[in-house]
């Protein structure tokens, strides 16, 4: 009996996790590889999107990860995303320009040193960009483990700004 209460409460967590990735809206997703570097494009309609997108996105992230396994930080200096406070992927300083906010990744437990994760906002869209991510991982697995998640990510963060903003 008390396997079937432990079933329980991992379904539920796991429905709670999920949920969030299900919901795409009007979102479009654009992955490929290249050689040894991932480009992860996805874009959705936002008629008024926040300022600072970054620390939503660390924010909604950490939400995504299930609050207790998954947490991020997000600071103008340095961000981070750990798993049970093992450093996952670290990033160097935020830098903003008009329309676009950029992190450079770091070397971390899953990532390699070099790429940029961007969030842009134009002509009433946002996009999150992964361009020239290398995974530590083999490409083959990385292509069947992580990318998948990546898009995930990015297409469930993009669909709650356009849901949350009037």
């Amino acid at each position: 009996m008390p396997w079937l209460i432990g079933a329980g409460v991992i379904a539920l967590w796991l429905l709670w996790t999920a949920a969030p990735w299900l919901r795409r809206g009007a979102t479009t997703n654009h992955t490929e590889v290249h050689g040894g570097a991932v480009v992860s494009i996805q874009e959705g309609p936002c008629a008024n999107p926040p300022d600072s997108l970054a620390p939503l996105y660390f924010r909604r992230l950490a939400r995504l990860g299930g609050y207790l396994a998954l947490q991020t930080s997000c600071t103008e200096s340095a961000s981070v995303v750990r798993f049970l406070f093992i450093p996952l992927v670290r990033f160097g300083a935020l830098r903003r320009e008009e329309d676009r906010e950029t992190l450079t990744i770091g070397r971390a437990l899953l990532s390699g040193h070099g790429g940029t994760l961007s969030f842009v906002r134009k002509a009433g869209r946002v996009r999150v960009e992964l361009r020239g991510f290398r995974p530590r991982l083999a490409m083959l697995l990385y292509r069947w483990t992580q990318l998948p998640l990546h898009a995930a990510a990015g297409r469930s963060f993009v669909a709650w700004v356009a849901r949350s903003r009037p």
